[in-house]
């Protein structure tokens, strides 16, 4: 099946892009397309204007910010995120999340700005931006808006992005802390079956100093498990059964019911994976 014809431009800025936009505000951004071109040949997409954003280079800068922090273009490919020397020294965590995308094709074409915006419960990327407390620069023509990642993405599929807004950056804080990304799937570029993201540091007592948690292929999103969270935090790893802490949050999961695999059966992955990947943090470490 072919797509519906629709009105197509490549501008060369952003201004450009968000100026198209405002006149034309049926109009869609497309990013690097490997959701959006799917649909459009399905037709179960029809926006009637696409803009094309790969020619911005505005949006495929990678820089060091203020604060600790780094700022990644909209546009950045995974690929990019996977080699590029500032995240795998400052965020590893995010290069290691990118490797976990879909094959070579996808991740050279598609962007990080692309994926948050699509908001797929099943995406590997949020439930890493979670645990590293990430933002989103929304820019339009007369304004910049700056949105925490777990206020942005406000259900499968849905996103807080107002009319005549882009994505133009994502900022990330600089995280060494030990981590570990996990994603179960059938196949290795399937989306997940069950995913989760920790970040933790231990100190040499075995305190357990901070602790973040967020699985993703949730019904509502992906989200952060606060209440395991806080329940670890401040805690002797010696004095605490994680097995059992983990599953007193079972019945906060609500994980998406396909062909793929019922709620039950995705809970039971999830919080097997849970227990071993923070019983691995906590005593062993993880990935710096």
């Amino acid at each position: 099946m072919y797509p519906k014809s629709f009105q197509y431009s490549a501008p060369s800025t952003l201004q450009e892009a968000l100026q198209i936009l405002k006149e034309n505000p049926e109009a869609r951004p497309i990013a690097g397309g490997q959701s959006i071109m799917p649909m459009l040949k399905l037709r179960i997409l029809d926006p009637g204007f696409l803009i094309d954003l790969m020619h911005l280079k505005e949006l495929k800068n990678i820089t060091e910010g203020h604060e600790n922090e780094l700022h990644i273009g909209a546009m950045v490919t995974h690929n990019r995120i996977i080699n590029e020397g500032l995240i795998r020294e400052y965020v590893p965590m995010l290069a290691l999340t990118a490797e976990h995308i879909g094959d070579v094709q996808i991740r050279n074409r598609g962007t990080i700005g692309g994926s948050i915006c699509e908001a797929d419960p099943s995406a590997d990327y949020l439930p890493t931006l979670l645990v590293l407390d990430a933002k989103v620069a929304l820019q339009s023509l007369d304004a910049e808006r700056i949105v925490p990642v777990s206020e942005f993405i406000t259900g499968p599929f849905s996103t807080d992005i107002q009319e005549g807004e882009i994505l133009r950056e994502v900022i990330v804080q600089k995280n060494r802390m030990s981590f570990s990304v996990e994603k179960y799937a059938r196949r290795r570029a399937d989306f997940a079956v069950a995913s989760a993201a920790v970040i933790c540091d231990v100190d040499s007592s075995g305190r357990i100093r901070q602790i973040k948690v967020a699985v993703g292929a949730q019904s509502n999103g992906p989200m952060r498990l606060d209440r395991l969270e806080k329940a670890l935090t401040g805690k002797n790893r010696d004095s605490v059964d994680i097995n059992e802490i983990v599953e007193s949050v079972r019945g906060d999961l609500d994980p998406l019911s396909d062909l793929h695999g019922s709620s039950e059966y995705r809970r039971d992955v999830t919080v097997n994976m849970l227990k071993r990947i923070i019983t691995n943090l906590v005593y062993r470490g993880g990935e710096q």
